[in-house]
């Protein structure tokens, strides 16, 4: 009697399935599948298909058909595999920890088969049968519509038109209305208000291919944030001497009855009648009228003769510093201007008519650049700083004087660009004189006045830019700014004077916090109704009012058209009087609260 041989559940389950898959495959007949004694099959000639807990598979088998093996699979990998009928061959094969689509993979690449998954399903076919299927696939068109969120749909469809092709389209949504100023007439109407989107045509494998393209391109554009500082200083130094001197002979200046503004000038009075038949001579100066006003006043009147010297130096250092900063997104245009716009008439003259336009003149300090960001930490700018100054005459003629610079720049996030060397100095060397006189050397300075100026102007611009990295940095810093101004606002209300209504309505809804906190709501409400009569449009105070009361507080409008207008609402709508305001008469029970 032959030794019993001892099977594992594993192995005798796989010995049942084969013979099983052999009757259904005709290979052999139903009375041959009587399974052999077990000491008649070898261990090593018994087919092994498990896949463990990790989803890891191993085979051995030796020439078995490959259908056999697929069934394995499946049942072992609890997979749903559907095999084409054309799908034949054997399989001899020893895996080990190989995942399940290599294991597959493996088994069918030798027999000149492959697989695709659709959904849950695993369909294997031949290699013919998947380029036809292929081939089908790619002949079908599909629709597929992309909302975008960064990029516009006008930009996006040139790129993807040559991806498409003929046989597919491509359809952009219509742009946004350009400008954001307000023109009459010209409000958002019908214009497109959702994000915008493209309808693609094409085929399956072209459409991934454009998933994928418009998952990249389509993301979050990064942020610049630009300082700028404009320093304009400007020195004027200026130097004025001017002597006047009045002689007179034959007659002193005491008989023609001169006057004298404090010692500071003489005006001659009459000639005397008696004087006319003698001989008589003045000589006069007026060099001091070209002196400004102010500085050093000397005056000597004696006898026939006064003499006045003024003198003045005048400097005059003025130092203007803006320090604007403005965030734009990556090549998209940023403006700061501070300053004032002057308004000026133009005219254009036609055959028929004239027409007349205001044009503005802006001047102050201005900042206009566009930044483009790359992938090295550097940044290439175009710039255009300006500084300016200027006005329109009463004639309605615009006059400009300006320091401006354009240009193209590269930097590294975080450091400042320096732009400077705009210096000009204006020298001028003004003289009057007698002519001959003011010439001689030493006394020709009594006879001449000199008036120098010098003015010398620089503006230094200093540039700095920050690639915003971490945008929450930048809005917990905007909120901070935003506390600090209400801090000042807060802190200018504050001194007012303690008396105003303004000051006494803050100071009573102080009062009734306080109480209210303390659950002395009859106190709460006293202040409360202070502040109100202080400030009747006092909405915190009319909000707390209402929670104290239990009720909102109304008045009737007096006026039908309103009224009606709420009643027929609430009707309609079956909803209760706003502000819970009494019902009609007539529509009393009808609406329901």
């Amino acid at each position: 009697m032959a030794p019993a041989v001892k099977l594992s559940l594993h192995d005798a389950r796989h010995r049942i399935a084969l013979a099983l898959f052999s009757v259904a495959a005709g290979t052999v007949s139903a009375q041959e599948v009587t399974p052999p004694a077990p000491a008649t099959l070898p261990s090593s000639r018994t087919p092994q298909v498990a896949v463990t807990d990790r989803g890891t598979v191993e085979l051995h088998v030796s020439n078995l058909s490959l259908a056999t093996v697929l069934q394995l699979l499946s049942m072992e990998g609890k997979r749903n595999i559907i095999a084409s009928p054309a799908v034949k061959g054997t399989v001899t094969a020893n895996l080990y920890d190989s995942t399940f689509e290599e294991a597959l993979q493996a088994i069918l690449v030798t027999n000149g088969a492959g697989y695709r998954n659709v959904g849950n399903y695993i369909f294997v076919n031949t290699k013919e049968e998947l380029a036809e299927i292929s081939e089908a696939s790619n002949k079908e068109l599909s629709t597929r519509v992309f909302s975008l969120n960064y990029i516009t749909a006008a930009e996006l469809k040139p790129i993807l038109d040559p991806l498409i092709g003929k046989d597919g389209s491509v359809t952009a949504s219509q742009p946004a209305a350009k400008g954001i100023k307000s023109e009459v007439n010209e409000g958002g109407g019908q214009n497109h208000a959702s994000n915008d989107f493209v309808v693609v045509t094409t085929k399956h494998t072209v459409m991934t291919e454009v998933a994928r393209i418009i998952k990249e391109i389509d993301v979050r554009p990064r942020q610049v944030l630009i300082e700028a500082t404009i320093l304009r200083a400007t020195l004027e130094d200026n130097n004025a001497l001017g002597i006047d001197f009045t002689m007179v002979g034959g007659v002193d200046l005491e008989e023609l009855g001169a006057t004298s503004n404090g010692v500071q000038d003489v005006t001659l009075g009459q000639l005397p009648q008696n004087r006319f038949e003698l001989g008589n001579a003045s000589a006069t100066t007026g060099f001091t009228e070209n002196v400004p006003n102010g500085g050093l006043h000397i005056g000597i009147i004696k006898d026939k003769v006064a003499v006045f010297l003024k003198a003045l130096e005048q400097v005059t250092d003025t130092t203007v510093l803006a320090n604007p900063k403005v965030l734009t997104l990556n090549k998209q245009k940023g403006q700061v201007i501070v300053g004032r716009r002057d308004g000026f008439l133009t005219t254009t003259v036609t055959e028929t008519q004239a027409v007349q336009t205001v044009q503005y003149l802006e001047t102050g300090t201005q900042l206009i650049f566009r930044p483009f960001i790359g992938d090295d930490g550097y940044v290439r700018v175009e710039l255009h700083p300006e500084d300016s100054v200027g006005f329109v005459s009463a004639q309605g003629l615009p006059s400009e004087q300006t320091t401006e610079v354009t240009t193209n720049v590269m930097v590294r996030d975080g450091d400042t660009i320096l732009i400077g060397g705009l210096f000009r100095e204006l020298t001028t060397d003004g003289r009057s004189q007698i002519p001959g006189l003011g010439s001689i050397p030493g006394v020709g300075q009594l006879f001449r006045s000199n008036n120098d100026s010098s003015q010398r102007e620089e503006v230094i611009i200093l540039l700095t830019l920050h690639i915003v990295k971490d945008q929450d940095a930048y809005v917990d810093a905007s909120r901070k700014a935003f506390e600090d101004v209400e801090k000042m606002r807060v802190g200018l209300r504050e001194g007012l004077m303690w008396h105003g209504k303004e000051r006494l309505a803050q100071h009573n809804y102080r009062k009734a916090l306080e109480h209210m906190k303390n659950g002395e709501e009859c106190e709460a409400l006293f202040y409360t109704n202070l502040a109100l009569h202080c400030n009747p449009r006092m909405t915190p105070a009319i909000e707390l009012k209402d929670r104290l009361n239990g009720e909102h507080t109304w008045e009737a409008d007096g006026t039908a058209g309103r009224e009606f207008i709420y009643h027929l609402i609430a009707k309609e709508n079956h909803v209760p009087m706003p502000f819970n305001r009494p019902e009609s008469t007539e529509s009393a029970g009808e609406v329901q609260p």
